[in-house]
C-alpha cells in the first residue's frame, strides 16, 4: 500500500472499506446505463475486438460502516464484462449523480496509440509477494516499493541496464527489495481480508520512494531525476509521450474483490478520453490477471500524487 498526500492516509499508508449490496430496485436503470457505458467504451479504435461486449453479475457495492480506515470512496455500480473470444474484464460506474464511469479493464494485450489514447508497452506487471520477517510470518512486498520495480526494469530495457545493479536473475523481485530496504515500511495487519492469507500489510510515503529511487540511481550511476508531486492529467501525458511511465498514488477499489478499497501505489502507463471522462491507464501489483500486459483503466479522480523520472540534463 501507499502513503497519499491526503491526510487520512499519510498516516498510515492504507485505507480500507469493505461490503457487498445486492442490486437494488434501479437496477434496470443501472444496466441500462452501464451498457451504454460499454458501448461508447468499446467504439474506441484500440478496443475493436469488445465491440458487442456484454454485461454480466451486476451488483451495487458499496462500504460498511464503522471500519478503523474508511476511504469514504460512494456506493458504485460493478459489472463482469464478456466479449465474443470469451475474453474476461469489469466496468464500473458511479450509482449517483451522472453515473459517470469509475473504471474498466479487459483481461489483454491492447495496442492503445492514437490521438485520444495512448499507453506504453514493456512495463512488466510485478506482483507483490511475501517476503519473511524475523518471527517467521510473511509480510508482504507492498505496492510502493513493488511498483517502483516494475518501472525500474522498464528503465533497464530502455537506455540503462546499470540499474540493474545486484538484483541478478531475480531481477524483479530483487529490484522491489532493494528500494524496499531503503524505506520507513508501515506493517498494517490484514484484518479485512485483502489477502487471502490475511498477510500482513505494507506501506510508504510516495515522497520517500522519490527520493529512494534517486539515492537508488545515484548508485548505480543512473543518470536520473525522480522527482514527486499533485497529480496532473497533462504531466501524465507529456511523461507517457516522451516514452517514460510514471508512479501514481491513488485511493481505489480492489478490482477483484471491489468490496475492499484503500491508499494505492502503481505504475502509470497511459492515459485516455472517452467522451467527456478521461481515464489513466496503470499497472496494478494487487491485480491478478491471466495477461500481464492488462491495463486498468480509472478516472482521474482517484489520483494525488506522481513521481516522474526523466533523464537528468546533461553538462
Amino acid at each position: 500500500m501507499k502513503t497519499a498526500l491526503v491526510s487520512l492516509i499519510a498516516t498510515v499508508g492504507f485505507l480500507a472499506c469493505s461490503g457487498l449490496s445486492p442490486a437494488e430496485p434501479d437496477a434496470e436503470g443501472a444496466r441500462s446505463r452501464g451498457a451504454a457505458h460499454l458501448a461508447e467504451i468499446t467504439a474506441q479504435p484500440w478496443l475493436a475486438d469488445w465491440k458487442g461486449a456484454s454485461l454480466s453479475e451486476l451488483r451495487l457495492v458499496e462500504q460498511k460502516k464503522g471500519l478503523a480506515w474508511p476511504t469514504g470512496l460512494p456506493p458504485a455500480w460493478w459489472a463482469k464484462v464478456t466479449n465474443q473470444k470469451g475474453n474476461k474484464g469489469y466496468l464500473a460506474w458511479d450509482s449517483e449523480g451522472e453515473g459517470q464511469v469509475i473504471e474498466f479493464a479487459f483481461d489483454v494485450s491492447l495496442n492503445v496509440n492514437g490521438p485520444d489514447a495512448k499507453a506504453l508497452t514493456g512495463v512488466p506487471a510485478l506482483q507483490q509477494f511475501a517476503i519473511p520477517q524475523g518471527d517467521g510470518k510473511p509480510i508482504a512486498s507492498g505496492c510502493v516499493p513493488t511498483s517502483a520495480a516494475s518501472v525500474l526494469a522498464y528503465w533497464i530495457d530502455h537506455g540503462y541496464p546499470q540499474w540493474r545493479g545486484d538484483a541478478g536473475g531475480e531481477a524483479l523481485p530483487g529490484l522491489t527489495k532493494r528500494i524496499r530496504a531503503r524505506l520507513n515500511m508501515d506493517a498494517i495487519p490484514d484484518k479485512d481480508g485483502y489477502t487471502d492469507g490475511g498477510m500482513t500489510l505494507a506501506g510508504a510515503r510516495p515522497e520517500d520512494l522519490a527520493r529512494a529511487i534517486q539515492v537508488d540511481a545515484g548508485e548505480r550511476h543512473v543518470p536520473v531525476i525522480s522527482t514527486v508531486g499533485r497529480f496532473r492529467f497533462e504531466t501524465l501525458q507529456s511523461e507517457i509521450g516522451a516514452g517514460r511511465p510514471v508512479l501514481l498514488g491513488c485511493v481505489v477499489r480492489l478490482p477483484q474483490k471491489p468490496q475492499l478499497s484503500w491508499g494505492h501505489e502503481v505504475a502509470g502507463v497511459g492515459w485516455a478520453k472517452i467522451g467527456d471522462v478521461r481515464f489513466v491507464g496503470i499497472v496494478d501489483n494487487f491485480y491478478p490477471v491471466e495477461n500481464p500486459a492488462t491495463i486498468r483503466w480509472i478516472r482521474i479522480d482517484a489520483f494525488d500524487s506522481l513521481i516522474a523520472i526523466r533523464p537528468a540534463p546533461k553538462d
